[in-house]
């Protein structure tokens, strides 16, 4: 039976694939409704009682402490300034990952609706290399860290498990085993060329009106940078944990506005990955984006080609 305390909807993923910026793209929508803290990660430990870490600066932790909202009463509190007959939405990137999340959200809300953002997994790959040292959460170079993924050193390492991360045929195989038809794949490519026609889709498969004559031009946010010196990485650093003592407050519009421009003065355009990793990486995936292909009906033989886009 549903509880109908929880969110309605879930935007799982994948990170680094434009999820922030669909977010903000939906936030226009009336009907819908997001708390400030976008990705709250509650059902990543709700169900799974294996020892997820995540790296902290120089400290390893356990990820359960630097979630705020872990705990249900936490959880739920975000959603308590939801209007009344809002469709509510949760959208953390890493429940993609874990194959315990589409049981533990089902059994709070067999009803749910999921939604999946890929890109190509090449590109997403390094991106959320550059995005994970930049915030202190991986000390190692891009060649090492597919190193240690591949001898399944970081199998339950939150966020830097980057190999794993992008075979998405197994992991919407998880979710299609739960909620079946109630699982929407968008493309990253798709949402950027036609966001406004994204948009509409969306609309339509939550059961809300969509908007009409609203500019729907898409920036692709929260795109990453290097931050070679210390002190902006110590600066990264610091925001992340403020995020984990007073969540929300960097997504307030008067905070947040200054704190990306500031990051993106400080930061710099990402060196381009190499030839050779783009070939190991594209070899890797070259099975599963082929079954990817025959689970969507689309063509990505371009996938493993492209420039990084953040």
């Amino acid at each position: 039976m549903a509880d109908f305390r929880f969110p309605d909807f879930y935007i799982v993923g994948a990170a680094k694939a434009g999820t922030t910026s669909l977010v903000e793209l939906l936030h226009g929508v009336d009907g819908l409704f997001f708390p400030l803290e976008k990705e709250p990660h509650h059902f990543f430990v709700r169900d799974d009682p294996r020892g997820w870490t995540i790296r902290d600066g120089r400290r390893v932790r356990p990820v359960v402490e630097t979630l705020p909202f872990a705990g249900e009463a936490a959880y739920l509190r975000l959603y308590e300034d939801a209007p009344a007959g809002a469709v509510r939405g949760d959208a953390s990137t890493q429940y993609l990952v874990n194959e315990t999340v589409p049981a533990a959200i089902s059994k709070a809300r067999e009803d749910a609706r999921i939604i999946v953002v890929l890109r190509d997994p090449v590109e997403r790959a390094y991106s959320a290399w550059l995005h994970a040292v930049a915030r202190g959460e991986d000390e190692a170079g891009f060649e090492e860290a597919l190193d240690e993924c591949q001898a399944s050193e970081r199998r339950t390492s939150f966020a830097i498990n980057y190999i794993d991360e992008g075979r998405y045929d197994l992991h919407l195989a998880c979710y299609h085993a739960v909620f079946g038809k109630r699982v929407k794949v968008i493309l990253f490519d798709d949402l950027v060329r036609d966001p406004l026609g994204i948009r509409t889709e969306l609309c339509d498969y939550l059961g809300v009106a969509a908007p009409v004559g609203q500019d729907a031009a898409m920036a692709h946010r929260n795109q990453s940078v290097e931050l070679r010196n210390p002190v902006a990485r110590q600066f990264r650093l610091a925001a992340k944990r403020l995020r984990r003592i007073a969540p929300g407050v960097l997504e307030r519009p008067l905070v947040r506005k200054p704190y990306e421009y500031l990051l993106s003065r400080i930061g710099s355009a990402p060196k381009a990955m190499t030839d050779s990793q783009r070939r190991r990486l594209a070899a890797i995936y070259a099975p599963h984006t082929e079954a990817l292909e025959r689970m969507l009906g689309r063509d990505l033989s371009h996938w493993g080609r492209g420039a990084p886009g953040g």
